[in-house]
């Protein structure tokens, strides 16, 4: 007599059980990728919010320079004053003022306006025969009204030129 061994099948279940493993793997990698890519996310939006608040500084500080050339045409006579004035009074009636009070004033002011608009801002007004750079060398006929301040990005420096009148 032949006897035959019969096995017996492999339920549904037990096929399954060496895929479930996998299902699990492939689920917790699916999950880091989102991880990575919300934290990404998360950083452009910061880096943008950043990004914002040193370009709102950098318009400040372009409002506050141009503020300070219109002062100084409007103060034509005091035009050599303006040389690294000291801040003086903050008000001065234009109308009882020589030119050298009124650019005392403005300077007062205007130092005021950067400290309140600007971190860490600072301005200087001085003749300079190379405007773009950080000191002021006393020399040429260029005034540079030159505002340097401190943001996220970088510390940076805004120039610009007021030419006398002939």
């Amino acid at each position: 007599m032949h006897m035959t061994l019969i096995r017996p099948k492999r339920s549904r279940l037990a096929s399954f059980r060496g895929a479930a493993g996998y299902a699990l793997l492939e689920a917790m990698v699916a999950v880091l990728i989102a991880a990575v890519g919300f934290i990404g996310a998360a950083r452009m939006q910061t880096l943008g919010m950043s990004l914002g608040n040193s370009a709102q500084s950098r318009q400040k500080a372009t409002l506050l320079g141009y503020q300070m050339t219109d002062r100084i045409r409007a103060n034509q006579l005091g035009f050599a004053q303006y040389n690294n004035a000291a801040a003086g009074a903050t008000t001065c009636l234009s109308s009882g003022c020589t030119p050298a009070e009124l650019a005392a004033a403005d300077v007062g002011q205007w130092t005021a306006d950067i400290a309140a608009a600007l971190p860490a801002g600072t301005g200087v007004i001085c003749i300079d025969s190379t405007p773009n750079t950080a000191a002021c060398d006393g020399l040429g006929n260029v005034m540079a009204i030159k505002i340097s301040w401190t943001d996220n990005v970088a510390t940076t420096q805004f120039v610009t030129v007021v030419r006398p009148w002939q």
